[in-house]
């Protein structure tokens, strides 16, 4: 889909001009018609590299829960659908969303499926949220999936708010020590060292040592970033290739605490996205399908996911499949096994999916509790460090001018 500039006259011939999104310029005479004005001429918009990269800005979760919301209330209300993108085009906030609605809204009018024009925006929608849509839309029941795609997205920023936090200190005391150490080391302790060495004094093996560190990080200190930098794309490389996402996930989960925090949430995730998706009417296999498609968070339990999924497919439990597969907690087989015997599987993953939720909270803040004493410790053993190697010489200077008088 295109934007096109165009000039029009209302219905009182007065000049309009604009610009709009179709697909060819009949469509755009059409949606102008449609506006009540009479198009004259319409040019397609030529977009820079630059706009082509704005207009896929990754959209912000508050305002992909506010569009759900705005789109169930429109349709609970009564709205047709392409009445119901309209009217939420135009209040909403953001600038990339409201392009975006306005796009869907024209090739629904086209003819396509709300989840085929979605289809086209995959850096905005994720594949659950185009699954509940699909399914919502098959079943009758959209409005009820779009909430649950609001309440999802409310429980995703929720966690992603409670990580931010938790690696808030830890930023801010790892600045304070590479600042520190980047004043006192680069600038403050060179001019020290000059003075001192100006009065004969004899320096000791805490202020050589941190003056040789100096040195050499001035001297080769493009080498280094160089290296830290094609180090760093290096792996960002791997990672991003289906083998290295594989081998770096599976041994994220091995790390101590660090691992027990990313699978709990990639099980909130699978237990959250499959109660929802239940609830809404999708099958068995589309969920295992959709979930396995990178929407728990972890390549490799995705990648046993699918294990799981094939041995379902040749006739075993849900519980059964996952226990095959291996990778899965007995807590969670557990919960499921008992909710396939009594019907509730829905409620299992639900409950299961609140359980690992709390514990992925309380393993934070655990987490936070115990870098707080360790960051403290590590920021006075530097400022200790850096005061040896200047106290230590002035000590000298001072003892040696006691000795002179």
């Amino acid at each position: 889909m295109s934007s096109y500039h165009y000039k029009a006259i209302d219905d009182s011939g007065r000049v309009v001009k604009g610009h709009v999104a179709a697909f060819n310029e009949a469509d755009v005479e059409q949606e102008l018609k449609r506006r009540g004005l009479f198009l004259i001429e319409s040019t397609a918009r030529s977009e820079s590299l630059g706009s082509k990269w704005l207009s896929r800005r990754r959209i912000r979760s508050k305002m992909l829960i506010e569009f759900y919301h705005r789109f169930a209330q429109t349709l609970e209300i009564g709205l047709p659908i392409l009445s119901s993108l309209e009217e939420i085009g135009r209040s909403l906030p953001c600038r990339v969303l409201k392009g975006v609605v306005g796009e869907v809204q024209f090739a629904v009018e086209a003819g396509s499926s709300l989840q085929e024009a979605m289809h086209r925006y995959p850096w905005a929608f994720q594949p659950l949220d185009l699954a509940m849509i699909s399914m919502g839309e098959k079943s009758g029941v959209l409005p009820k999936c779009l909430r649950d795609l609001a309440t999802y997205h409310e429980w995703k920023a929720e966690i992603r708010a409670v990580f931010k936090k938790a690696l808030m200190y830890p930023a801010f005391i790892g600045c304070a020590i590479a600042a520190v150490i980047g004043v006192w080391i680069g600038y403050v302790l060179p001019q020290m060292v000059k003075v001192l060495s100006e009065l004969g004094v004899a320096l000791p093996w805490v202020t050589t040592l941190l003056l040789d560190a100096s040195t050499f990080l001035k001297a080769e200190w493009m080498w280094l970033a160089s290296g830290m930098l094609l180090g760093g794309s290096a792996f960002y490389l791997y990672q991003r290739t289906d083998s290295g996402r594989l081998a770096v996930h599976r041994r994220l989960l091995a790390l101590p605490v660090i691992g027990g925090i990313v699978r709990n949430m990639a099980l909130t995730r699978l237990c959250h996205n499959f109660a929802t998706m239940l609830a809404a009417g999708m099958t068995i296999n589309s969920i295992f399908q959709t979930l396995s498609r990178r929407a728990m968070g972890n390549r490799y339990l995705e990648e046993r996911l699918a294990a799981a999924h094939q041995e379902i497919e040749r006739g075993e439990s849900i519980a059964g499949g996952l226990e095959k597969a291996g990778g899965f907690p007995s807590l969670l087989l557990g919960a499921i096994r008992n909710g396939e015997t009594t019907g509730t599987i829905d409620a299992s993953f639900k409950r299961m999916g609140e359980h690992y939720d709390r514990e992925v909270k309380r393993t934070m803040q655990v987490l936070v509790n115990g870098i707080e004493p360790v960051a403290i410790f590590a920021l006075g053993g530097v400022f200790g460090i850096i005061v040896l190697s200047i106290m230590l010489p002035l000590y000298d200077v001072m003892g040696d001018l006691g000795k002179a008088y």
